[in-house]
C-alpha cells in the first residue's frame, strides 16, 4: 500500500477531513513514530486493506501496554487518524487525560449509567466517516497462550447499527517488547512486532435474530477472524473455542482484584 509522505504525516490538506488526526496527534507523532519504529521494528501485512475513506471499525487483539502505540502508528502511517475507544479512567490521569481529549479519543464509562455514551460518540464519529479502533476483549488477553479472548459486544453493535465495515487486525510481539507489569519497554534482539490486517466486511441482523443475538454472533465471528489472523502470524492453529474472560477471577476491566498475569513466552 503506497501512501505519500504528506498523507502519512498528515501534512496540509493531503487527507480528507475525516482522516485528519489533529494538532495533538500531529505533534506527538514527531517523537513517537521514530521511537516506535526503533523499538518495535514493525512488520505490516495486509495494510492495503485499511479503508482509505469512509466509516470503518478496526478491531484488534490486545496483549499489553504498547498496543495503543502500535495500532496508532499503523493507522497514522497509512493516512488514518488513530481514534480509540479507551477506558474512562485514563482520561482522569493528569496530563494524559488532557492529551486524550485533545486527540479526540472516546472514553468508555464501563459499568456506570454513562456506559452508552461511548457508543453514542462512536456512532457520531462513524457518521462523519471516521475510522475507529476498538479492542473488543476490553482488556489484555488472559488466555494462557495469549490467543484472543471472547469479545465484548460494542464493536458488533456499532457495525450492526451503522453499517460500517469491521476490519479485523492481529498483532504479535508487543507483550514481549513491553511485558504487562513493566513500567517501560524492554527492547532486545529478536523482539519485533508483526501486525496483519484482514479484509473489511459488513454485517447485518438476520430475520430470526434479536439485536442481542445478532451482536453475539457477529462478535464471535469477529474474534474468530482475529484469532485466525494471529494464527497466520504465529504459524499455529488457534483454539477452536476462545478463552472466556468472564469466568476469570482476575477481571481488571470491571475492577476485580489484581491476581497477577501468568507469564507466557512469545515467539
Amino acid at each position: 500500500m503506497s501512501i505519500s509522505p504528506a498523507r502519512s504525516w498528515d501534512l496540509g490538506t493531503s487527507r480528507a477531513p475525516a482522516r485528519r488526526a489533529g494538532l495533538v496527534v500531529g505533534l506527538a507523532q514527531l517523537p513517537l513514530r521514530p521511537l516506535m519504529s526503533l523499538l518495535a521494528r514493525p512488520v505490516w501485512i495486509g495494510a492495503e486493506n485499511l479503508p482509505a475513506e469512509g466509516a470503518a471499525i478496526g478491531c484488534g487483539n490486545h496483549l499489553g501496554p504498547i498496543d495503543a502505540f502500535l495500532y496508532g502508528q499503523l493507522l497514522q502511517a497509512h493516512g488514518i487518524a488513530p481514534r480509540f475507544l479507551a477506558k474512562e479512567a485514563m482520561f482522569r490521569v493528569p496530563v494524559l487525560g488532557a492529551l486524550l481529549h485533545g486527540a479526540r479519543q472516546i472514553p468508555v464509562h464501563r459499568g456506570t449509567s454513562r456506559g452508552g455514551d461511548a457508543l453514542d460518540s462512536a456512532r457520531e464519529a462513524l457518521g462523519r466517516g471516521e475510522m475507529l479502533m476498538i479492542f473488543p476483549e476490553g482488556t489484555y488477553s488472559r488466555d494462557p497462550e495469549l490467543w484472543p479472548m471472547q469479545g465484548l459486544l460494542g464493536a458488533a453493535r456499532l457495525a450492526l447499527d451503522t453499517g460500517a465495515p469491521l476490519v479485523p487486525i492481529a498483532s504479535w510481539g508487543g507483550r514481549r517488547l513491553w511485558p504487562v507489569g513493566s513500567l517501560v519497554p524492554r527492547p532486545g534482539p529478536g523482539r519485533r512486532v508483526t501486525m496483519r490486517v484482514g479484509t473489511p466486511y459488513t454485517v447485518a441482523q438476520r430475520d430470526d435474530e434479536t439485536p442481542q443475538t445478532a451482536a453475539r454472533r457477529v462478535t464471535a465471528d469477529l474474534m474468530t477472524r482475529i484469532a485466525a489472523l494471529l494464527g497466520e502470524i504465529r504459524g499455529q492453529e488457534p483454539p477452536s473455542v476462545l478463552h472466556d474472560g468472564r469466568t476469570d477471577g482476575h477481571r481488571p476491566e470491571v475492577g476485580a482484584p489484581q491476581r497477577g498475569y501468568r507469564a507466557v513466552k512469545q515467539a
